[in-house]
Formats: C-alpha cells, structure tokens, sequence
C-alpha cells in the first residue's frame, strides 16, 4: 500500500520519516557525493521538507519504506522553482499542478540497468502518485530529476514533455533534466494496464476519524470473525492454504514468500492467534515450512 503523509498525520509515521531521510542521505550524499545538500545526524532533508509537502510511502508487511516519494505544491516554494535556470518555460504556480522530487527506494528495490521498475513497491509506487493525483484534482507534476529516472518514467507511457535540454551537473556526476508531467484517469488506465497493479494502492489515515482510545467495535468484530474462521479449518489445511497463497502471490520470490508469511502471522495474532515456524527457513524451491497455529502467547 502506498501511505500518504502530511502535515496532519505525520505523527503516525515518525519511524518511517526517519527512516526516509536517512535512505535519502545514504543514497543522495553518501551514494552520489551531491553538493549543497544538507544533512543532520545521518538524515537529508532541504527547505522543501516543509509544512506543505506530502510524502508518499509504499510501506512493506514489517513497516519498513520501501520505496518514497515528495510532493510539493507550485503555489509554494519548490525544488523546480529553485532551479528555474533549468527550465526554458515559466514554471506554474498553480493550485492544480505539484512538484515532484527525492523520489527513493530502498537498495533491495532498486535496479539501475534495468529497464524495468525491479519491484512491486515501485510500480505500486507509481499507481499512488498517480491516485494521489487524482484525490488532488491534479492534472500536471513538474520535476527537475535524474535523466534517466525521466526516461525510465516515459517508458512506462507517462506523457512526459521536457521543459529543458538534459544538462550534466557538479562537473559530470550526472545529468539532469526539468520536466512536465500530464497525469489524469487516463494515465491511470495505462498504467495500471502496464504494470499489473489492478488494486487501489492510496491510504490515507485521516487523524481525526481514529477514536482516541481503544479499537473500534468493528476491529474487534473483524478480529472475532477471523478467531471463528481460522479456528474451524483443521491445522493441516491451514498450512496448505497459507503454503499455496504464499506460493502463488510471490510465485519463485524467497523473499516475498517470508514477507506475505510474516503478514500473515501477525493478521492472526490481531485475532489472537499465532503462526509459528518450527522450522524458520522457507525453502528455495517455494515451499513454506512447517507451521504451527495456535493461541498467541506474546502479550498484545
């Protein structure tokens, strides 16, 4: 799922911010050894980390980022507009257009050479902005990027069109490009169909719809129909059916089985259940290994 985080429900996300700006660091300062970027305590972050951006998230099953991306609107003060020089056109400062920026991914989501986005998380990823676009009433993203991230992002059938010539930065570290970026339901459509991401991806915690102590009634009536469904199938075709769902989700991915096999285990524990292994490998041909299921004993 793809996380929307603002201003107002920032407070929710504080590992995952964290954890954000350090990724950007290791990857914008350490990785690329870009000038002028500014870092405290293992963390970049610029003057456009402000009380006006959104960041969107793709958080997987143990709440790490896998992959994040800024948005800034052009009625405020944006990476773009900073670097106008970059731009051959006026840059908008329209209510209906944003500016995008320090679009990252965890090193395990990346793949630089290939013309493919390498993960789930990324292509989701791009369903979000997309989505989060259309919450907006959007029509347009600028971005002054990496040329190739431009070129990666056009392959996929965004209508790019760039508002400047692609120019090398700090003395050839790399090149970078301004451009313009049309987005809509259509471009939705497209996308979907190009990456296989049917689902909707956009989660929005609204802060003030979150009762302020205690699960809702309809959590605890969730956990209860799951404590009933689970406890009436036998143990044995428990694990067979978590064994084929795992199996036919992530298909030969050992890494993705764990993960759908540890969102598993803690949607049972929410119902009071646990899912242990008594063996804690999965093995390389896909098979999950022995589960066990039974009254969670960790306190909640």
């Amino acid at each position: 799922m793809i996380h929307v985080v603002s201003l107002a429900n920032q407070h929710f996300y504080g590992s995952q911010l964290d954890q954000m700006f350090r990724m950007r660091h290791a990857f914008y300062i350490e990785g690329h050894g870009w000038s002028g970027l500014t870092s405290r305590d293992g963390k970049e972050t610029d003057e456009f980390d402000d009380e006006h951006a959104v960041y969107l998230m793709s958080i997987d099953p143990f709440g790490d980022v896998a992959a994040s991306v800024r948005l800034n609107p052009t009625t405020q003060p944006t990476l773009l507009r900073k670097f106008a020089d970059w731009s051959d056109e006026k840059l908008p400062e329209l209510e209906n257009v944003w500016d995008i920026s320090r679009w990252i991914a965890a090193p395990q989501h990346r793949r630089a050479a290939n013309p493919r986005w390498p993960s789930n998380h990324q292509r989701e990823l791009m369903i979000g902005i997309l989505e989060f676009c259309l919450s907006r009433g959007l029509t347009h993203l600028t971005m002054l990027a990496e040329h190739r991230l431009a070129e990666r992002i056009a392959s996929y059938g965004w209508p790019l069109r760039f508002l400047g010539a692609p120019r090398d930065y700090e003395g050839g570290k790399g090149t970078a490009v301004a451009a313009e970026i049309e987005v809509g339901q259509h471009v939705l459509a497209h996308t979907r169909a190009r990456t296989g991401v049917s689902n909707r991806m956009l989660v929005e915690i609204d802060p003030n719809s979150i009762a302020p102590t205690g699960p809702t009634l309809a959590r605890v009536s969730a956990s209860e129909d799951l404590r009933e469904i689970t406890a009436a199938i036998p143990p044995a075709q428990l694990r067979a059916l978590i064994r084929a769902l795992s199996q036919n989700l992530a298909g030969g991915d050992r890494p993705r089985t764990i993960e759908l096999v540890g969102a598993i285990n803690r949607l049972l524990e929410a119902a009071g259940l646990s899912l242990e292994a008594e063996d804690s490998s999965i093995q390389a041909t896909g098979s999950a290994s022995k589960l066990r299921v039974g009254p969670a004993t960790a306190a909640r």
